[in-house]
């Protein structure tokens, strides 16, 4: 009775531990890897709508091809009246938010990362004191059967907690680039768009 409560003991804290990396690998893979990019065809077009002047048309081709540039281009909408000084401001502003609204609950992909070895370690740990527990009980010769259920559990949940960190390093490292790569991307949207605004701006002055 005593071993079945250790083991249950070590096993419930890396369960919760892997319930808790799924909901968020989850969570972020629909909000991060749902954005497409847009590639260098359509980064083209939208440059030669820009150099024609024709402003509105590359806004429309941005939020027409995919959902994950409309915030950016309403922002910019609703900044075009302001003065170049206020307008950079106010989209720096925004990207700032907009990265940090990307980058929401990752932190909890690198806390679960941590926290998975080390529940393995102490499932080792007590797994070893269970085959000791185990041999001090025995009055008789020590069968490798006495120590083996024990030593069992201290390998599994070492593997089990390299396994859950394992999968969180890398969805992490997954979602990280493809969050760089966008707001790059967005970044760059941005800065042609506001280009294009002041140079139509002083050819209109």
């Amino acid at each position: 009775m005593l071993n079945d409560t250790w083991a249950l003991a070590t096993a419930i804290p890396l369960i919760l531990c892997s319930l808790i990396a799924l909901s968020l690998i989850f969570d972020r893979g629909f909000a991060v890897l749902g954005h497409r990019a847009l590639g260098e065809t359509k980064h083209q077009e939208v440059s030669d709508l820009l150099k024609q002047g024709q402003i509105e048309q590359a806004k429309t081709t941005v939020s027409d091809f995919s959902k994950s540039y409309q915030q950016a281009i309403g922002e910019l909408n609703a900044t075009s009246k302001l003065d170049k000084h206020l307008r950079e401001e106010a989209l720096s502003l925004w990207l700032g938010r907009y990265t940090k609204q990307l980058r929401r609950r990752l932190s909890g992909l690198t806390t679960v990362a941590t926290l998975a070895p080390m529940l393995g370690l102490l499932g080792t740990i007590v797994g070893l004191m269970r085959s000791f527990h185990d041999i001090g009980l025995s009055h008789g010769p020590v069968e490798p059967a006495i120590v083996a259920d024990g030593l069992w559990q201290a390998l599994s949940t070492t593997a089990a907690g390299m396994v859950i960190a394992v999968i969180c390093v890398m969805c992490h490292a997954l979602f990280q680039s493809r969050i760089r790569y966008h707001l790059s991307d967005v970044t760059d949207l941005l800065n042609q768009f506001t280009l294009s605004q002041e140079i139509h701006e002083v050819s209109h002055d």
